[in-house]
């Protein structure tokens, strides 16, 4: 059986350090996901901070560390590099991986800190038939791929509206040019994400956001209307200046509902009233679960192991990263223009 190498560049919490948490279900960070296959082995790891990499290396037995990410990628023959640092350092470690020869490619979301760069950063990695992952983890995720499957069976009918939102606390006065966003560009890439992925190609946005410190730093709250190709009508929330996180879509069709979320699932089907006479009301069913349940971490790690055996495009590509940038980019330039529609173009990358 061959053993695929992988290097790891950022040891923080997202790549490793969440392993600790006891309330969390396993594996829950990259390097957990990489490590629960038989068939990858973690054989490097990089991070500036020295007490990470110390971390990394007790924790996971690896003992080839760096704080030089150029030097890992020269050094060692990669299979595969996992990246899970912060958005701003995407763009040159996917440029610099592609060049230095890995088959493939594993990104943290967003893609990139702007529109300019994620465009590079697919660019290159099509011109070397390099698979190229990022990782919006829900389109690997049992539940939500269930979700998907009830969609695609029309057992809801026609998607008509799609509800998402992403809240969270003030983020505090952040620069755009550091950051790219707020809780719409850091954790609404999944939301924009899976508006494509369950309704569809959008057609055109309208935005709004409130920027307490001004255009130059990041938005305490946004909110998108997107309409779609299909009809159907988005409406998403990021930030909020909430006291809790929540995730959740409510996915409303012709003939059901269905809402997912970190709450849990439900599923809703048009049944005849059992108390008008004539009408017919929503009553909830069972939410049919998966035959199997896999961690986020351990799919996305199968993913990008079958696109590299394969040579073949993930179901969260880089493509797919920047559609869900540009729809972010889009709900911006709109509030800007104070709400004004605005049509995107059909394709990510032209």
């Amino acid at each position: 059986m061959k053993v695929y190498n992988v290097g790891l560049i950022g040891c923080g919490r997202i790549g490793t350090l969440l392993e600790k948490d006891a309330l969390r279900g396993k594996p829950c960070t990259h390097a957990g996901g990489f490590s629960a296959l038989s068939n990858t082995k973690i054989v490097a790891g990089c991070d500036i901070d020295h007490s990470r990499l110390k971390s990394f290396s007790r924790d996971w037995g690896v003992n080839r560390l760096y704080k030089d990410y150029h030097e890992m990628l020269t050094l060692e023959k990669l299979d595969v590099v996992c990246i899970a640092t912060w958005t701003n350092l995407h763009a040159s470690m996917v440029m610099d991986a592609a060049r230095s020869g890995v088959k493939a490619i594993f990104c943290e979301k967003p893609i990139a800190l702007n529109l300019d760069e994620a465009r590079q950063m697919v660019r290159i990695c099509k011109s070397k038939s390099i698979p190229f992952i990022i990782n919006h983890e829900r389109r690997w995720d049992s539940y939500y791929k269930k979700a998907r499957q009830i969609i695609k069976s029309g057992k809801i009918g026609e998607i008509r509206t799609i509800i998402g939102n992403t809240l969270s606390a003030r983020p505090g006065k952040k620069s755009t040019c550091d950051y790219g966003g707020g809780a719409l560009f850091h954790d609404g890439t999944h939301l924009t994400d899976l508006l494509l992925f369950f309704a569809g190609p959008a057609e055109w946005v309208s935005g709004h956001d409130i920027r307490p410190y001004g255009k130059k730093h990041i938005e305490e709250t946004a909110y998108g209307m997107i309409g779609f190709k299909s009809g159907a009508m988005g409406f998403i929330e990021g930030g909020g200046a909430r006291k809790y996180f929540n995730f959740e879509l409510d996915i409303q069709g012709s003939e059901g509902r269905l809402l997912i979320g970190n709450h849990g699932r439900e599923l809703y089907l048009t049944k005849k009233s059992k108390r008008f006479s004539g009408f017919q009301e929503l009553e909830q069913v069972s939410f049919p679960e998966p035959k199997q349940i896999i961690s986020p971490f351990e799919s996305s790690a199968r993913e990008t192991l079958k696109c590299l055996r394969t040579n073949t495009d993930s179901i969260s590509n880089g493509n797919d990263g920047l559609k869900a940038l540009e729809l972010i980019f889009a709900i911006y330039r709109s509030a800007q223009l104070k709400g004004k529609q605005l049509k995107l173009k059909p394709n990510a990358l032209h």
